[in-house]
């Protein structure tokens, strides 16, 4: 709040050394007759006007976002330094009209006095004191407003020096003879009119800076040089990177959209997306960042990957997936997770939907066996019952690699039993043995006891610190429960 109270302060400064300067330099114009002057007096005028218009934008730009500005206020700074050059314009070709009449129609001589001088230097030394200050607002503040100001001001400036020498080679030439009276007489309107090309030319600038900004114009490399820091990120496809950056007053706002390789988790594109905001910010410094990330197919990609991404695509969640190479077509075997509540009929349009999609992706001779599989979503009942974990720890001991397994535990179920082995293998074993392992004791499992609804085998590493604590649970799972 100190901040946007120092910001309009500076603004209101320059409003109030406005009025001061107009009004000495309306009374010294009229009372000698300079053109010189008065063109001064109108250019201290249109300051003084251009001062009102910035404390305004300036109290403006510092609203935040509403409804209908999401993005903030901030270009009302730029519409107030269009406006301040459209004055600026006006006021300076009124100059050059009345210059040309005064050198080409009726020339006037003007009357040179001390306070012609003093007025003149006054209006030097405020003008370099508060384009100074408004300097320092502006680059404190980062207000275009304000820089705009105080651009105007050292501006003024140079113009009044020009007006100084006019004014100084009139008081002198004309005691000395120096020059012809016609050409005299001519000097102050000649001054008059370099103030107003100066006008013109500050003006120029002011018009062209806020008019760039307010049709998002941005450096021209700016663009590109961001593009080769988001394409040098791994897992960004190269070549799909597409960037938009715009100002809103000092705030850089940028969008980004990128593709990556399919098969990615929510959780690997949410990190792409703040490794691409830091990317970006390391670039153009608090930027605000929006990233899209599209997920495609690249020339590499695996066939899992593929048949994976059209299952996402459809809401759909398969496992057990395997893909076989034949002589003349690609094979796809999986299971198809559908809810329970559907019937054959909903469940097989599920399925050719996704085997369709599957056949798009892989393209030529593809062929798609589904094997429906109904899906649990909602917790079940279940109970553990003391006599038949006892019945199903005597036969896993029977079993091959009976050895091996840590924990027995056993659930009743509305649906059938439920047995959950854990099973201690070297950790070096590869996977497919330990899931081998795992298969051939499931079997021998079920031919023991046929009612199993399923056998769920949790493999662990010997040493891991779960199978540390497996005795405990397996004592616990031993306790007796009432089936209820």
């Amino acid at each position: 709040m100190a901040k946007t109270t120092t910001k309009r302060g500076a603004a209101l400064a320059s409003v109030g050394s406005g009025v001061l300067l107009t009004a000495l330099k309306l009374i010294v114009g009229f009372s000698t007759g300079s053109l010189a002057i008065l063109a001064e007096a109108a250019h201290s005028a249109l300051d003084l006007l251009a001062a009102g218009i910035t404390f305004l934008v300036v109290h403006i730009a510092d609203l935040p976002p509403d409804d209908n500005h999401p993005y903030g206020h901030a270009r009302a700074e730029h519409l107030g330094a269009l406006a301040e050059a459209v004055l600026l314009v006006v006021t300076a070709l009124l100059v050059l009209r009345e210059s040309f009449l005064r050198v080409f129609v009726r020339a006037e001589m003007p009357e040179i006095s001390v306070w012609a001088f003093a007025v003149m230097l006054i209006s030097l030394t405020i003008d370099w004191q508060r384009s100074r200050a408004l300097k320092r607002a502006a680059a404190e503040f980062k207000s275009q407003a304000l820089a705009a100001d105080a651009a105007h001001f050292t501006n003024d400036m140079v113009s009044t020096g020009v007006v100084l020498a006019g004014l100084t080679l009139i008081a002198i030439a004309e005691p000395l003879g120096i020059f012809p009276q016609a050409v005299l007489m001519r000097i102050d309107a000649v001054a008059a009119a370099i103030v107003a090309c100066i006008a013109l030319w500050v003006s120029w600038g002011m018009s062209v800076h806020a008019v760039r900004a307010l049709m998002d114009d941005v450096p021209a490399d700016l663009n590109r040089r961001l593009v080769r820091q988001v394409t040098a990120l791994p897992d960004v496809i190269p070549e799909s990177v597409q960037m938009r950056t715009r100002f809103v007053g000092q705030q850089p706002y940028v969008e980004v959209s990128l593709g990556t390789p399919r098969g990615g988790s929510l959780e690997q594109a949410h990190q792409l997306t703040e490794a691409v905001e830091a990317a970006v910010r390391h670039e153009l410094e608090g930027a605000n960042v929006l990233v899209h990330v599209v997920p495609e197919r690249t020339p590499t990609e695996p066939y899992a990957t593929a048949v994976y991404a059209s299952a996402n695509r459809l809401g759909l969640h398969v496992h057990n997936l395997d893909i076989y190479q034949l002589a003349d077509s690609v094979r796809v075997d999986m299971d198809l997770e559908l809810p329970t509540d559907l019937t054959l009929g909903e469940a097989h349009t599920s399925s050719e939907r996704l085997e369709r999609a599957i056949c798009e992706e892989l393209g030529g001779t593809t062929i798609v066996a589904v094997h429906l599989e109904p899906r649990r979503d909602h917790v079940q009942p279940a109970v553990r019952y003391a006599p038949l974990n006892a019945t199903i720890r005597d036969v896993v001991a029977q079993l091959p690699g009976a050895t091996n397994i840590a924990q027995v535990e056993t659930l009743l179920t509305d649906a059938g039993t439920i047995v959950t082995l854990r099973c201690a293998f070297a950790p070096a074993t590869p996977l497919s043995e330990v899931h081998t392992a795992m298969a051939a004791m499931e079997r021998e499992l079920r031919r023991a006891v046929p009612d199993i609804v399923r056998v769920q085998i949790d493999p662990e590493p010997v040493g891991s610190g779960d199978l540390s604590v497996l005795a405990i649970d397996a004592i616990a799972a031993q306790s007796p429960v009432s089936s209820g």
